[in-house]
C-alpha cells in the first residue's frame, strides 16, 4: 500500500477521487492492444525518486479465454507496476542485469487494472511500447520454452516433462502468488522454494525419464526461502508462467547429481562431510574415476548393485583412482577426505564398453587367465583337476580390493593374502593328482580381479618331513603356517649351509641339535628367504621351516657344504 501511495502522490491534478470515477485519468485499452507512450519532462513525477511515469488502463477483452504476454520495449531502465481499480497496489518488477520486463495477463478478470511504466531514475526518458503476444497454454513442458497457463476451477494445473538425458533442472514459476510447485516422477518428489510470494524456484539433479510438474493454490501466503528468482515478470489475474532449463552436467562445479562418462567437474568438500553422486549403467562398462585435490587427502568409493569398492591413494600422491568393471545398475559415487580433510577437488569420469567375458565360476586348467568380479561377502569358486603331480602357481590381482586365495581338496587346505605384492594374492604349491577347489575371496571390499593359473609337472622330490643329508634339496608344502621339520644327517664335520626359499612365504629357518641352536629370518640376497651357515660335527640335527605370519605354499629346502 505504501508503494501505491508514493506513486499516486505524483499524479497531482490527475487524481479523481469523486463518485464512481477512476482514481487516475489515463488512456484505456483492452487486453491484446498495444500500449504505447513516452516519458518526457511533462510526464507525472514519482516524488520518491524524481523519475517520470506514464499509465494505461488495461481492461478485459470480451473474447479473452487465455493468457496474454506483454513485453516492454524501451530505451531506458524501467519499473513496471500495476494497481486495481480501487488503487490497491498489485505489484511491480524492475530491470535487473538487462532482463526485459514483461506483463502476464490472465483471462477471467472482470475489472480493469492500471498499468504504469516508471523510469528507474530521473534521467529515464524516451518512447516505449508494451507489445501483446497471445500465449496458448501447452500441457507438455519443454526445456527452455516458457509456458503460460491458467489454473483449473479447482485451483490446479499439471504439465508433463520428459528428459532424454541426465541434467540439473531448474524450474521457475511466476504467478500472482499463493501457488505451490511440486515435481514428481522416477521415484523423486521435489518441492520449490519461494523467492517472494509470486515467484518460486526449484533446482534438482534428475535422471532421464518422465516427470510431472504440479501447481496448486495454497491456503496462505508462501514464505520466501530462496533468492534464485529473476523478478522480471508482473502477473495480473490467475495466470502463471513456467520455465524449465537444463544445465549440461559434464563440466562445471557441483557437489552432487548424476555422473556420466566424460564428465569433468569440480566440487567443494566440507570438513568431516562427504559429497555423493549417482551413476546409472544400462550395460557392463569399464569405469575409471579419478579424484584429485591439492588441499586434502582424497578418498573415493563406489557402492551399489552388490559392489563396494574404494580407494585412498591410488592416484598421484594423496589423489584417488578407481578403475573397475561395473554391471548394469544404480551406483553411488562418494567423495570424502581422509580424516577431516576439506577443500576444492576435481573429479574425472571415463566410461567404455566392456566387451570381455566375466568368469566367476567353472572349470580351470593350467595356463588359464580370466577376469571375474567379486560382489557381496562371498567367494567365487573354480574347479581344478590334476592328472599328475604339479608345481602350481595361482595369482589374483585387483586394484579394487584386498584379494585372498584359498586352495583346498585332496587332503590340503592352503590360503594366501598379500604375497602377490600390494594387496594381491599369490599361492604356490606342489599338488598331487586329484580334484581341487580354488576360491577367490576378499579381505575387505570387492570388485573386479584378474586370475591366472600356471603350473608344470613336478619332477623333484616332495617331502614335508623325514631324513635329509648334506647336498640334498627337497620341496615341502606348508599349509596355513604349519612348520615343516626335517632330520639333517651329518656324516663328517663340515661347514654346512641350509637355505629355505619360497615364492609366497616369508620363511623362518631353525637349526638345532648337538649344542647348536640358531635361527634366521631374512638372509641377504634371498628377499624373504632364510639361510644358516654353521660348522657342524657329525650327528643328527633338527631343521625347521616356519612362516612369518600365516603363509601357505611350497618351500624349497637345500643343504650344501
Amino acid at each position: 500500500m505504501v508503494a501505491g501511495l508514493v506513486l499516486l502522490a505524483g499524479y497531482g491534478d490527475h487524481l479523481l477521487a469523486q463518485g464512481g470515477e477512476r482514481f487516475v485519468r489515463a488512456p484505456e485499452a483492452v487486453v491484446g492492444d498495444v500500449l504505447s507512450g513516452e516519458l518526457t519532462s511533462t510526464s507525472p513525477v514519482n516524488f520518491n525518486n524524481g523519475a517520470r511515469n506514464s499509465s494505461h488502463w488495461l481492461c478485459p477483452a470480451t473474447a479473452d479465454d487465455g493468457v496474454t504476454t506483454y513485453m516492454l520495449d524501451a530505451p531506458f531502465d524501467a519499473v513496471l507496476s500495476a494497481y486495481d481499480d480501487e488503487g490497491r497496489f498489485l505489484g511491480s518488477v524492475a530491470n535487473e542485469e538487462g532482463a526485459p520486463l514483461s506483463l502476464l495477463v490472465g483471462a477471467g478478470r472482470e475489472d480493469c487494472s492500471l498499468v504504469v511504466v516508471n523510469g528507474s531514475s530521473a534521467k529515464a526518458f524516451g518512447p516505449y511500447r508494451l507489445m501483446a503476444r497471445p500465449s496458448a497454454a501447452s500441457e507438455p513442458l519443454s526445456l527452455d520454452a516458457p509456458l503460460t497457463g491458467l489454473l483449473d476451477k479447482d485451483g490446479k494445473a499439471s504439465h508433463s516433462l520428459s528428459l532424454e538425458q541426465a541434467g540439473r533442472i531448474e524450474l521457475n514459476l511466476i504467478s500472482r502468488g499463493g501457488l505451490s510447485l511440486v515435481l514428481r516422477g522416477e521415484g523423486r518428489e521435489e518441492r520449490a522454494d519461494a523467492c517472494v510470494d509470486g515467484e518460486q524456484h526449484l533446482q534438482a539433479f534428475l535422471e532421464p525419464g518422465d516427470y510431472r510438474v504440479e501447481l496448486a493454490s495454497t491456503a496462505g501466503r508462501v514464505v520466501p526461502g530462496s533468492d534464485m528468482c529473476a523478478g522480471s515478470t508482473l502477473v495480473l489475474g490467475e495466470a502463471y508462467q513456467l520455465v524449465a532449463n537444463a544445465q549440461d552436467l559434464s563440466t562445471g562445479m557441483r557437489n552432487e547429481g548424476p555422473l556420466r562418462g566424460g564428465d569433468s567437474i569440480t566440487g567443494v568438500l566440507e570438513s568431516g562431510a562427504s559429497n555423493r553422486y549417482s551413476l546409472e549403467l544400462d550395460e557392463p562398462a569399464n569405469i575409471s574415476i579419478a579424484l584429485r585435490s591439492g588441499q586434502f587427502d582424497t578418498v573415493l568409493s563406489i557402492s551399489g548393485a552388490g559392489m563396494n569398492v574404494s580407494n585412498d591413494d591410488g592416484g598421484n600422491g594423496t589423489d584417488s583412482l578407481l578403475e573397475t568393471v561395473l554391471m548394469p545398475g544404480s551406483y553411488r559415487v562418494e567423495v570424502a577426505g581422509y580424516g577431516a580433510g576439506e577443500g576444492d577437488y576435481h573429479l574425472d569420469v571415463r566410461q567404455a564398453a566392456f566387451d570381455d567375458e566375466l568368469v566367476n565360476e567353472g572349470e580351470l586348467a593350467l595356463g588359464d587367465a580370466l577376469r571375474g568380479v567379486l560382489s557381496g561377502s562371498g567367494s567365487n569358486r573354480y574347479r581344478l583337476s590334476l592328472e599328475e603331480t604339479t608345481d602350481i602357481s595361482v595369482a589374483v590381482d585387483s586394484s579394487n580390493f584386498d584379494a585372498v586365495l584359498r586352495l583346498h581338496g585332496n587332503g590340503i587346505d592352503i590360503s594366501d593374502d598379500d604375497s602377490g605384492g600390494d594387496l594381491n594374492a599369490l599361492l604356490s604349491a606342489v599338488l598331487e593328482p586329484g580334484d581341487y577347489t580354488l576360491e577367490a575371496q576378499s579381505y575387505s571390499g570387492n570388485g573386479v580381479y584378474d586370475l591366472a593359473v600356471m603350473g608344470e609337472a613336478f619332477e623333484g622330490e616332495l617331502r614335508n618331513d623325514g631324513e635329509l643329508r648334506v647336498g640334498e634339496a627337497v620341496i615341502g608344502s606348508m599349509q596355513s603356517g604349519s612348520p615343516l621339520h626335517y632330520e639333517l644327517v651329518v656324516d663328517e664335520a663340515a661347514v654346512v649351509t641350509v637355505e629355505a626359499t619360497s615364492p609366497t612365504i616369508d620363511t623362518m629357518l631353525g637349526l638345532s641339535g648337538n649344542g647348536v641352536d640358531v635361527e634366521n629370518d631374512d638372509a641377504d640376497g634371498l628377499d624373504y628367504g632364510s639361510r644358516i651357515t654353521q660348522r657342524l660335527e657329525p650327528g643328527r640335527y633338527d631343521v625347521s621351516v616356519s612362516a612369518w605370519g600365516q603363509g601357505s605354499g611350497t618351500v624349497r629346502l637345500e643343504t650344501r657344504r
